[in-house]
């Protein structure tokens, strides 16, 4: 489960995976609900928004398919693809968390794979250089992949600039007979601008300002390591059983960080304040012991899981400094002010979250035709949260449980449903929130949907599915500006998803999903039903990439993501309406070239993102506006040696 534990700054802290020009994602993407390879991600979904809902914050992750505890980010240097599985593709998933999973899938060189080099010329003029080295031995009981990345002027949309970054991390893989062992790692380092959000105050957008324009403080540098590692044991005890654990440990440790707001009303007028955040720490433990028995039958399989799963996560938060700026309009800079003494500050609030599980899981098939997964968690969760005025004390101990399966009603057609009741995590309050940085108890969420899967050819695939999904709905409190838990909110919707070679050299990944997102609370001005927070009654996505006849190497790429319009406050205004943030389309372009350079391979990728240079307000769950990047170019060389 997410480890809420990591310090929310802003709207998203940047991940800790690099770039490869070779990375394709769109040609390894069996359909188009969310896929990533190296830093380059398509796909409907991805780990903050499934269905209207957020992975991140719910915490559901997978490491090879193994219970896992993601509380800080992750590398391409020992990760070698993410997957968003939800609806169909969780029939293979043992426990899957109603709100679907995000499958990490670990790097495992094959015998004579090469290491690469990478020198990016990124987004905003980032200068960035990478060497992970790689290696399977030709006996395939053994391999490794050990990187270090260095980013020497981190930069952002924002116009922050100055910064810089270090990464290193790898994997190794060692194989015994019957046992087999992963082990992997990683330390991020990081030194970067803060950055700033608006709050809307009259239910009004802000107006537009100038993209690029630093609005931030000159000494306002976030600062911070993260950690991560683990093991995965497993060992085949005869053909059909086997037993494996899986042990891992994330860390966050900002060491300084800053936030700065801006209240503005639709016509520009602006105050100001930042926030200063001393030393916080969030570590998260995880492990699974699990065992498994498959029993063949004559045109059929059945396999029984049985699963022990632990976590212990801490987190040291709070004490927090807030100071007023001179904001006289939106959009210019404030006047200098004292750098904050964070010395004098410290976190001043615990918490610690203790949760077992004890599952058991039936996946089988029965011919060609119908496949099920089943499964039952009881799970013992304690949350123990102290601070300045207060100590808190939260234990649950519910039955979970899923049941899924399909039935193929011709070779190529089948049909799915499934039913799933599951635990997650709620997050925690942002910075723009009084209560910033408190976390949110763990709720129980419920979803049902049926749908179908078409294999329109061996390498072209169709997905249609209904969903309805329901869960506590936590945003802002108008009345006194505390995030908790505020109502309920209902997602029904339907999705699609086409993926794969439409004709010969182009490759095809093209969905869309209609939600009807309802949210029930206390506020009983709006003249509408009220719709929870960032959450489109429609999103849709085109990726395509095409190879050039004739010209060996060559392909070019395009992508286009339309997001509806979305709520911009969980409440309605004196009129009966709720804010709304205007509807964005962006649109990406660019090209591989894959040549030879003396004796080795190399790999040229050129970008352009946002390509008509769009404008538009995003909004987040802490009801705050970011404008969005801006047309930007990014140039990759990789070569393999």
């Amino acid at each position: 489960m997410r480890q809420v534990f990591a310090i929310i700054i802003l709207c998203v802290a940047p991940g800790t995976a690099r770039a490869q020009a070779d990375a394709n994602p769109v040609k390894s993407a069996g359909d188009a609900f969310g896929h990533k390879r190296g830093d380059e991600a398509i796909g409907l979904y991805d780990e903050r928004s499934v269905r209207g809902f957020s992975l991140e914050a719910a915490g559901n992750y997978r490491l090879n398919g193994t219970y896992f505890v993601k509380n800080s980010g992750v590398s391409n240097f020992f990760i070698d693809s993410s997957t968003v599985r939800i609806g169909y593709n969780t029939i293979g998933t043992l426990l899957p968390g109603p709100s679907g999973v995000v499958d990490y899938r670990l790097r495992d060189p094959l015998p004579g794979e090469k290491s690469l080099l990478t020198v990016t010329y990124d987004v905003y003029g980032q200068p960035i250089a990478e060497l992970n080295l790689r290696h399977g031995s030709p006996s395939g009981r053994s391999s490794y992949s050990i990187g270090v990345s260095r980013n020497f002027d981190v930069r952002n949309a924002q116009g922050g600039k100055g910064g810089e970054d270090f990464l290193v991390g790898g994997i190794a893989r060692v194989s015994s007979g019957a046992t087999r062992a992963q082990l992997f790692a990683g330390e991020y380092q990081y030194r970067r601008r803060g950055e700033f959000r608006v709050i809307p105050t009259d239910s009004t957008l802000p107006p537009r300002i100038e993209r690029g324009n630093y609005l931030g403080q000159k000494w306002a540098f976030d600062e911070g390591q993260r950690r991560i590692g683990g093991l995965l044991l497993d060992h085949e005890l005869t053909a059909h059983s086997g037993i494996g654990a899986t042990l891992s440990f994330g860390q966050e440790d900002p060491t300084r960080s800053f936030a700065q707001f801006f209240q503005s009303d639709g016509d520009g007028n602006a105050a100001g304040y930042l926030v200063a955040v001393p030393q916080q720490r969030s570590t998260a433990w995880s492990s699974e012991l699990r065992s498994h028995l498959e029993v063949p039958r004559t045109g059929a399989t059945h396999r029984f899981d049985a699963t022990v799963r632990y976590r212990r996560s801490t987190a040291r938060f709070g004490g927090a400094q807030s100071l007023l700026l001179d904001a006289p309009s939106l959009g210019d800079r404030p006047a200098d002010i004292a750098e904050p003494d964070l010395d004098l500050l410290a976190a001043d609030q615990r918490v610690g979250v203790t949760q077992i599980g004890f599952g058991i899981g039936y996946r089988g098939s029965i011919g060609t035709r119908a496949r099920i997964n089943a499964g039952l968690l009881k799970s013992f969760y304690s949350k123990r949260f102290s601070g300045p005025a207060a100590t808190d004390k939260v234990s649950q101990a519910p039955f979970l449980y899923n049941l899924g399966g399909s039935f193929a009603i011709a070779p190529d057609f089948e049909l799915f449903g499934s039913y799933s009741r599951g635990l997650e995590e709620a997050g925690v309050a942002p910075n723009s929130a009084a209560n910033r940085n408190e976390i949110l108890n763990a709720i129980m969420v419920k979803q049902a949907e049926v749908g179908l899967r078409w294999s329109i050819r061996k390498d072209l695939s169709l997905f249609l599915a209904a969903f309805d999904s329901r869960k506590p709905y936590a945003g802002v409190d108008a009345r006194d500006n505390v995030y908790r838990f505020i109502g309920d909110v209902r997602h029904r919707g339907v999705e699609f998803s086409l993926a794969g070679r439409v004709v010969p050299g182009l490759q095809l990944v093209a969905g869309a999903v209609l939600l009807d997102p309802e949210l029930t609370s206390a506020d009983d001005a709006a003249a509408d039903p009220l719709r929870p927070v960032a959450v489109p009654r429609i999103r849709g996505i085109v990726n395509a990439d095409f190879a050039i006849p004739g010209v060996k190497g060559l392909s070019v790429d395009a992508g286009l993501l339309h997001v509806g319009a979305r709520a911009g406050q969980s409440r309605a205004s004196l009129d009966g309406t709720q804010l709304k943030v205007e509807r964005q389309t962006t649109v990406n372009a660019g090209f591989r070239f894959g040549f030879k350079l003396g004796q080795n391979d190399a790999v040229v990728r050129a970008q352009v993102l946002n390509l008509l240079n769009s404008f538009a307000w995003d909004v987040n769950g802490s009801e705050t506006l970011a404008y969005n990047e801006p047309r930007r170019a990014r140039l990759l060389v990789t070569v393999r040696y």
